[in-house]
C-alpha cells in the first residue's frame, strides 16, 4: 500500500509518498489547517471463498460494519446464485460486527431459504454477543467451529419447525461472554 498526500495548496492530484508504508494500516494526510489529525483507516476486508463439493465456505477477515457490509452482502449473494447445498459463513477472524453486518447475515438467512443450508461459525465475542443481544442466535444456526459446521447434518422439515440453533448448553458456554 502507499501513502498518498492530499495537498490541495499545489495540485488537485493526489501524489503518492516516497516513504514506505506498513502494510497493517493506511494513514492519510491532510494539509494543515484543513483537516486536524491525519486519519487512520482500518485494514480492509478480505473475504475468502472455498468450494467443497456442494458445501462453499465463505471466510472474512476484518470488521464488518457500514462500510465493509455490502462487500459481504455480494460476496454472499454471489456464492447464493451458485445454489450450493450448504453456505458456511465463517467469522473467526471477524474483530467488529455492527448492525449493518448483522443485517447482512439476516438477509443471507432469508435469501438462502430452504435450497440452502446457512451456517455461521462464530467463536467470538466481538461476533457472538451482537448475536446474542439481537437475538439471532435463536434464528440463525451457529457453531463453534468451522469442521462443526461442515460435518453437521442437513435440518429437516421437523427441525425447520424447532428452534435452528444446533448449539447445545455445553457449547455455548464454551464462547466468550
Amino acid at each position: 500500500m502507499k501513502l498518498i498526500t492530499l495537498d490541495l495548496r499545489r495540485s488537485r492530484r493526489p501524489r503518492p509518498s516516497p516513504e514506505p508504508l506498513d502494510e497493517a494500516r493506511t494513514v492519510m494526510e491532510f494539509p494543515a489547517g484543513r483537516g486536524g489529525p491525519p486519519v487512520h483507516l482500518p485494514p480492509p476486508l478480505t473475504v475468502t471463498v472455498k468450494h467443497l463439493g456442494r458445501t462453499v465456505v465463505l471466510a472474512v477477515d476484518g470488521d464488518v460494519d457500514l462500510h465493509t457490509a455490502p462487500v459481504v452482502q455480494r460476496a454472499i449473494e454471489s456464492v447464493l446464485g451458485t445454489r450450493p447445498r450448504r453456505l458456511v459463513v465463517d467469522l473467526t477472524l471477524v474483530r467488529f460486527l455492527n448492525s449493518s453486518g448483522l443485517e447482512v447475515l439476516l438477509a443471507a438467512h432469508r435469501r438462502a431459504g430452504r435450497d440452502t443450508d446457512l451456517r455461521l461459525v462464530a467463536t467470538t465475542r466481538a461476533v457472538w454477543r451482537p448475536l446474542q443481544v439481537t437475538r439471532l442466535h435463536e434464528q440463525l444456526i451457529i457453531h463453534a467451529s468451522l469442521p462443526a459446521a461442515i460435518a453437521a447434518p442437513s435440518r429437516t422439515m421437523d427441525e425447520d419447525r424447532a428452534t435452528s440453533n444446533t448449539m447445545g448448553k455445553g457449547e455455548r458456554s464454551t464462547l466468550p461472554r
